[in-house]
């Protein structure tokens, strides 16, 4: 936490991972939007290797006012112009207050330290229809059981500790993810997930309407 602003190596593969759902979606001229961008890594990242025409604008925003300076750097170390590059706006503001403050997006990837839970309620509100939202939790003492009053806290359900702890945590945070989404008439399915190392990471496509939700209540 003394750090402030820092790269973490071990996240690569959620990077590349992102990169690859990305690559995948049969979707152009997406508008985008990293609210937890800190060295601005991954923004740079889909700058650089998502295909043509995949990114319509993309805003890089950290609340660290150092934060906006290194990404500033990084995009030139990375030789992205930026100053005159109608697909890229730099912010300095508050994750949520930035979320709200938009328009919406068809991208949005909450990647922070801890639990997402803070930044949940603005993404789901500003995921377009059609959209993804990509969620990374890294609370996973919380997910896996050996903190369970810190996971009914937070998540509004029950671990359980043992063989199958990391689906289980899978589940629970796709779960609280949707029922958020659901106070907007927003059904958040399922793409792709998984359980890494310190982390869980979700990718879900908002399905709008709320018959949709309704339906996703169910399951």
């Amino acid at each position: 936490r003394s750090m402030g602003v820092f790269y973490n190596p071990a996240m690569s593969l959620n990077r590349d991972i992102s990169v690859l759902l990305l690559n995948s979606i049969n979707k152009s001229r997406l508008q985008m939007a990293d609210p937890l961008a800190a060295t601005g890594v991954r923004s740079i990242r889909f700058l650089k290797e998502l295909r043509k025409n995949k990114i319509k604008k993309i805003y890089i925003n950290d609340y660290d006012k150092k934060a906006a300076d290194l990404i500033k750097q990084n995009l030139a170390l990375n030789k992205i112009q930026y100053k005159k590059n109608t697909k890229i706006k730099i912010t300095n503001s508050d994750a949520n207050l930035f979320l709200l403050n938009s328009d919406g997006f068809d991208y949005i990837d909450i990647d922070p330290f801890g639990t997402p839970n803070p930044f949940l309620d603005a993404a789901c509100k500003r995921i377009a229809r059609d959209g993804i939202l990509a969620v990374t939790a890294t609370d996973t003492s919380a997910l896996c059981g050996t903190a369970p009053k810190a996971c009914l806290r937070k998540y509004w359900a029950m671990p359980r500790k043992g063989g199958t702890m990391h689906e289980t945590g899978l589940r629970i945070l796709i779960r609280k993810v949707q029922l958020v989404g659901a106070q907007y008439d927003k059904a958040l399915i399922p793409v792709f997930s998984y359980s890494k190392e310190h982390y869980m990471r979700v990718f879900l496509r908002n399905d709008k309407g709320k018959n949709k939700a309704d339906g996703i209540l169910q399951f």
